[in-house]
């Protein structure tokens, strides 16, 4: 994976420079470009002629496109190189676009005003309060999953022992990471992944914010911490099974051909960042059965952290809270059917941790640790001996 970003990383130069132009109408205030009012709420918005040319525009009109949820006037005055519009929530709406689609000036038969930038994007919700609350879950599930990875890691410290941690978990959530990490941080940065993502998604939002990258690579890194793990601990003779060596082998596979897909220009480098959400969606399906499997045959989750588990089940279950209140907010469920994979994948996960629970807390709540009086490996760590410890990677 890193090696694919490297490449990605020295193909972004090849970046499409913009082509400037004359006439540019756009938004005054770019941080205007999306707008929350409550239903009722006025709010005023200006847009001005950039790059303007010698020829006055004073008499100038724009007119606007039509949206169900705003009030505001269909027509606007250019003066000044300037048009200023009041708009006023009527009803709630996850999103709406009041674009400038045309203007007429009577010294031009056709418009003269490059357009393609004159819009803004305006969300009507119910209440002040549930976005607050929103905005309150939102960094709650953020934080719940950032730390999750810790009580694992610190269970290993302590115990000096990755025995009870599913080497298959563990390989597949990296590569996961990995792949998604890479995709953030291409989404984010890479200008012309972003150029093509708004030509061939024109008034969308950016689909990754800066959390999202800090949340992917800090969890790339804690997972990285914890393979460093596997290497020094005692593990008894547990290996990355065939089977994950060759689903990994296989996603790895996929990831590259898509990056040379990519540098032959049979795809666009975009669809190659969009592969790389593919395997995040494969790891996530697949991750959790090794390590269930691997609980029950040994009828026990000692060395398996539930802090882990216990975080992770938070933030699903507040993710899931803040679509809904999202949802109740701008009345819009689509959310929950327009994109079914995101939903989906975010309840895996959650049935899975509650299986976990449920091993942890109903099934094995009795089991205790075995072969090894982890005490006296914690007291003296330096008289273990791991030099007969089978390799991790090998023979399920």
């Amino acid at each position: 994976m890193l090696v694919y970003l490297l490449f990605l990383i020295k193909c972004s130069i090849f970046i499409i420079q913009p082509v400037v132009s004359l006439n540019d109408l756009a938004l005054l205030n770019e941080n205007d470009r999306s707008l929350e009012i409550v239903i009722g709420q006025k709010i005023d918005v200006e847009f001005v002629v950039k790059n303007h040319s010698s020829v006055a525009l004073n008499d100038t009109i724009l007119f606007l496109s039509n949206s169900l949820a705003l009030s505001y006037d269909n027509e606007i005055e250019l003066k000044n190189w300037t048009a200023k519009l009041e708009i006023t929530g009527v009803r709630a709406t996850a999103s709406s676009i009041v674009e400038i689609v045309n203007c007429s000036t009577i010294s031009e038969e056709t418009c003269p005003l490059n357009l393609k930038e004159a819009y803004v994007r305006v969300s009507v919700i119910r209440s002040n309060f549930m976005a607050i609350l929103i905005q309150i879950v939102g960094w709650s599930y953020f934080f719940a999953w950032s730390i999750s990875f810790y009580p694992q890691i610190w269970l290993n410290f302590k115990r000096k022992s990755v025995i009870g941690l599913n080497f298959d978990f563990l390989a597949l959530n990296l590569l996961g990471f990995g792949a998604y990490a890479i995709y953030n941080l291409l989404m984010y940065f890479n200008e012309h992944v972003k150029q093509i993502y708004n030509i061939e998604n024109p008034h969308s939002p950016p689909p990754v914010l800066s959390n999202d990258v800090v949340f992917a690579v800090h969890a790339f890194f804690a997972c990285a911490v914890t393979v460093v793990q596997c290497f020094i601990y005692e593990r008894e003779n547990q290996k990355v099974s065939i089977q994950c060596i060759v689903l990994s082998i296989g996603l790895i596979t996929f990831g590259f051909f898509s990056a040379a897909a990519t540098v032959l220009n049979k795809i666009s480098i975009l669809s190659f960042v969009t592969s790389l959400s593919y395997i995040k969606m494969a790891v996530t399906c697949s991750k959790y059965f090794p390590q269930a499997y691997y609980n029950f045959v040994r009828k026990s989750t000692v060395g398996w952290s539930i802090g882990n588990i216990l975080l992770d089940f938070t933030g699903g279950s507040l993710d899931i809270l803040q679509m809904v209140f999202q949802a109740l907010n701008v009345d819009d469920w689509s959310a929950f059917y327009a994109n079914p994979v995101k939903f989906g994948l975010g309840l895996v996960s959650i049935v899975f941790d509650i299986v976990f629970i449920i091993q942890h807390y109903v099934l094995y709540k009795d089991a205790e640790e075995s072969l090894v009086d982890y005490e006296d490996i914690d007291e003296n760590p330096d008289d273990y001996d791991n030099s007969d410890v089978a390799p991790i990677i090998g023979e399920a």
